[in-house]
This record gives structure tokens, C-alpha cells and sequence, in this order.
């Protein structure tokens, strides 16, 4: 699979990665689109080699795959996926957030 990286200093660089599978309740998904906000801009915008710290975050920062609301087509599902409820084939996008699943929004379903 290819990433765009967001390198710092407004540099980005499309590499290549191992295509991922799924553990047993997860799924994979061929990328379609993915819209980028205001966070991952920090990542854009930071000196080189100061992205993930740009955003107060530690770790190894070769770089930062943005993008986190992105949408597919799934290729592959793991093991202990419903087949009657997501299929190779099927259109998804990736809700990037959770609610608190208690307050009266969240459980008339818009968290």
C-alpha cells in the first residue's frame, strides 16, 4: 500500500507500507478519499523531525500519515466479522470519533 507522509516544514513524500490485515474484528479498507482538518495541519506545518511533538505526541517521527476521516471499500474482514452484516465489496467510511454512549444525543444515535 502507498502513504502520503507529512514530513514538517510543508514536505510531504509518498512511500510504500505492508498492506494490513485485520484482526478478528476489524476490517480493511482500500482507501477512496480521506478529508484532512485543522490537526493535521500541525503535522504539515512542523519543523522537520518535530511533527508528532508539534502535536504533543512522542514516538519515532519519520513522518505522519494525516487523514483521519477517511472512507473505502472494504477488502478484506477479519475473522469474527458477521458476514450478513459487512462484506468484501461494501462501502464504509471510518467514524473517527466515539461518544459517551450515555447522554440523550448519544443514544438517539448521534454521538
Amino acid at each position: 500500500m502507498r502513504g502520503v507522509i507529512f514530513k514538517g516544514e510543508r514536505v510531504l513524500e509518498i512511500q510504500d507500507f505492508p498492506d494490513p490485515h485485520p484482526g478478528p474484528d476489524e476490517v480493511v479498507l482500500e482507501m477512496k478519499a480521506s478529508g484532512m482538518c485543522g490537526s493535521d495541519l500541525h503535522f504539515y506545518r512542523a519543523p522537520a523531525g518535530q511533527a508528532l511533538a508539534a502535536f504533543g505526541m512522542a514516538g519515532d517521527d519519520a513522518g505522519f500519515i494525516g487523514g483521519h476521516e477517511p472512507c473505502g471499500v472494504v477488502v478484506e474482514v477479519g475473522a469474527a466479522i458477521d458476514p450478513s452484516v459487512i462484506r468484501i465489496g461494501d462501502r464504509m467510511m471510518v467514524h473517527h470519533y466515539d461518544g459517551c454512549g450515555f447522554c440523550d444525543n448519544c443514544r438517539t444515535g448521534w454521538p
